[in-house]
């Protein structure tokens, strides 16, 4: 009877995205093993969501992405590993279990995320731009009055200026990669199946 739900569930098409399927099961297993975005899930949301959300803008992205190479069998297995230790052996085995996966069946999936990140890596460059004037408004504006809303002293600025100018390229670039994406998501051919996730 398990194998039966584990057959329904791969046969249930979530969405597809430029003629790649996106299935239900992808979608739980991206939303279990926490391989969605990594933006937190707002309380009482379903995973499932934001998992799919992380799915079909990595296929959008890596549709156009040509210069991203695959990933070797040693990365692959470093990734596995990685989540392995992330999520501690005994989450990470009742995860596949549920599943009914072998950890090795995680390679796909986290070979298009780290293919995503890849390909965003290219496309925005580390090096966003951040002036001594912007550094010191969100000091003054936002790093100060956070400080004393814990209760604790502000450091001198000089000590976490490049905190705060690591941070405003940070929100800068996931500013300009959000807009990207959804620019390419709205030119894509998406089509989204929610009764599926039902």
């Amino acid at each position: 009877a398990a194998a039966a739900g584990l057959a329904q569930t791969v046969n249930c098409v979530v969405a597809i995205v430029n003629g790649e399927i996106i299935t239900r099961l992808d979608v739980e297993v991206a939303a279990e093993f926490g391989l969605g975005h990594d933006a937190a899930v707002e309380p009482g949301g379903d995973p499932r969501l934001s998992a799919l959300d992380a799915l079909i803008d990595r296929k959008v992205v890596l549709g156009l992405a040509r210069d991203v190479r695959g990933l070797s069998g040693e990365e692959l297995d470093a990734a596995v590993a990685e989540l392995r230790r992330t999520l501690g052996e005994d989450a990470f085995a009742a995860k596949l279990g549920k599943f009914g996966l072998a950890a090795q069946d995680l390679g796909s999936y986290l070979e298009e995320r780290i293919l995503y990140d890849r390909a965003l890596a290219l496309r925005f460059s580390p090096s966003i731009p951040v002036s001594v004037t912007e550094a010191e408004r969100y000091y003054r504006d936002i790093y100060t009055p956070e400080q004393a809303r814990l209760g604790a002293a502000a450091e001198p600025f000089e000590r976490v200026a490049d905190t705060i100018e690591s941070k405003i390229r940070g929100e800068r670039r996931a500013q300009q990669t959000t807009a990207w994406v959804h620019d390419l998501r709205t030119r894509a051919d998406v089509q989204i199946k929610k009764d599926c996730l039902k």
